[in-house]
């Protein structure tokens, strides 16, 4: 109880507070509407098809003819879809199921950004000697990590470089401890099994920490470089012993076969997104602007003011953790495949790295607080107001659509008339495999397929469409905004996988 007052009490309570609004401000309302970015869409359909004994952990199912003429869903492996499923099998089908799901990662990114800052201020060597207010800053790296816009618009889209991040900051803290108090081998192989799980959320990206040592030596030089060698080795076998085990079986062996080779390599090779390989270090620049911002002013306002505090104080623990997060972005420069939202993992380091660069200015400006001021206590309380005040807006955005309003109105009057795992017909010149929008919608809603390839019983185009139905297709009397659906009754309704028992 007087733990809990003390921290209620503390000059950093209204830091908090305010970065708590800022947090959930820039997130809750876009996730308490319907809607979502199509690749999330995407990954909840297929989520939801597992949690409902369509597909399984290592085939996914995503709808009728899947993507690229694959018989299952191998965009991805199959960690996340697994994890998700479990909340839909045991929480339900609502949409707020997903955005629980968000909002559990989005808090404990908070909570290991927080852990980590704690283990680096803790470890700082006696000759920087830390005083008890910048282990409390914390808040700071939070701050600057939300601030990144790609990084709060993957939280409101579900992406999950979400997932994978959770991953690889814990390994990242696990290998920080054991660099910095030379902990036992157990403690390697929990972070190997942290890198694979990683990995096996989203692939060749979540490896990056195996260099952690490495860097850790470049930046600190300890006395001994097969130490280094040693814990990488770990590090790298960890997750590759785990591979080889899923090798040995015919299932598991299949279906990341069909991720490696028929995805991943042929994604790489021949379907670029990106016209030039420099995009992600000018994205990643546009990006840091407005943490990059508060750093600049913050050396402006302490060389102005003649301040005493060092921002050069924590300059190496700053540059370790800033090529952290440089290690698990600019890999991304070798391939054409680029996309800002694949930087989001490397995010809470680049900002505990910068936040380390203010901290002593930070830190001093906290210290002079006198908390019986009375600009203190209207300080917070503004920031409990404004905390509750994003509360308040985001129950009244409950009920609202985000994006793409028509088309999913749209669908849940086509869910009302088509029954569930069927599938709708649509002209050949309406399907694209990539365009998870209204089919994304319609499967993770309902369960029901789109398809140009053969004649069901529904049938959907555009209304502004000039092509006709085949002939026996009848018009059906809907308030639509978008399509037209038609009915021939002399069609079967194709199922997508067998129905539940």
């Amino acid at each position: 109880m007087m733990d809990f007052k003390k921290r209620i009490n503390s000059k950093h309570t209204p830091f908090w507070l305010t970065v708590l609004a800022v947090v959930f401000g820039l997130t809750l309302p876009i996730l308490v509407q319907e809607g979502m970015f199509q690749d999330a869409v995407l990954y909840s359909s297929v989520s939801h098809n597992m949690s409902q004994g369509f597909g399984t952990f290592w085939f996914p199912q995503y709808s009728t003819l899947n993507l690229e003429g694959i018989a299952s869903f191998h965009e991805q492996p199959p960690l996340i879809f697994g994890t998700l499923a479990l909340f839909y099998k045991v929480l339900g089908s609502s949409m707020y199921v997903e955005r629980l799901y968000v909002l559990i990662t989005l808090i404990l990114h908070l909570y290991f950004i927080s852990m980590l800052w704690k283990e680096i201020i803790h470890a700082l060597p006696e000759r920087i000697k830390p005083n008890q207010t910048v282990k409390h800053l914390s808040w700071i790296p939070c701050l600057f990590w939300i601030l990144i816009p790609i990084c709060f618009w993957s939280f409101r889209g579900n992406m999950l470089e979400n997932s994978m991040s959770l991953f690889t900051l814990g390994a990242v803290i696990t290998i920080y401890i054991n660099l910095k108090e030379e902990r036992n081998i157990f403690w390697w192989i929990l972070a190997g099994l942290l890198i694979f799980l990683a990995s096996f959320s989203k692939g060749l990206p979540g490896l990056f920490p195996i260099g952690m040592p490495f860097i850790y030596w470049i930046i600190y030089r300890p006395k001994s470089f097969g130490k280094v060698l040693l814990n990488t080795t770990v590090l790298l076998l960890i997750p590759a012993s785990i591979y080889y085990i899923f090798y040995l079986f015919p299932e598991s062996r299949e279906s990341l076969r069909i991720y490696v080779v028929e995805r991943l390599l042929r994604r790489v090779s021949s379907m670029p997104t990106t016209s030039s390989r420099w995009e992600t270090p000018w994205r990643l620049f546009q990006e840091l602007i407005p943490i990059l911002s508060i750093t600049l002013l913050s050396y402006i306002f302490t060389h102005r003011t003649k301040r005493k505090a060092n921002l050069s104080l924590y300059k190496k623990e700053a540059i370790f953790f800033l090529l952290i997060g440089l290690s698990a972005i600019l890999p991304l420069v070798l391939t054409m495949v680029q996309k800002g939202w694949y930087m989001v993992p490397g995010f809470p380091f680049l900002a505990i790295g910068l936040a380390l660069l203010i901290a002593s200015s930070v830190s001093q400006w906290v210290g002079m607080i006198n908390i019986q001021k009375n600009g203190y206590k209207a300080f917070k309380i503004l920031s409990i107001l404004v905390l509750v005040a994003v509360f308040v807006f985001t129950a009244l955005q409950k009920g609202k659509i985000s994006r793409h309003e028509e088309m999913v109105k749209d669908v849940y009057q086509i869910g009302e008339i088509v029954p569930n795992f069927a599938t709708i017909t649509i002209p050949k010149e309406m399907y694209y495999q990539y365009d998870f929008i209204l089919q994304g919608f319609l499967v993770r809603n309902y369960n029901i397929s789109i398809s140009p390839e053969k004649e069901y019983r529904y049938y959907l185009k555009e209304k502004t469409a000039s092509y006709e139905p085949p002939e026996g297709y009848t018009l059906i009397p809907t308030s639509l905004k978008t399509y037209d659906l038609f009915e021939n009754k002399e069609r079967e309704v194709k199922e997508i996988m067998a129905q539940p028992k």
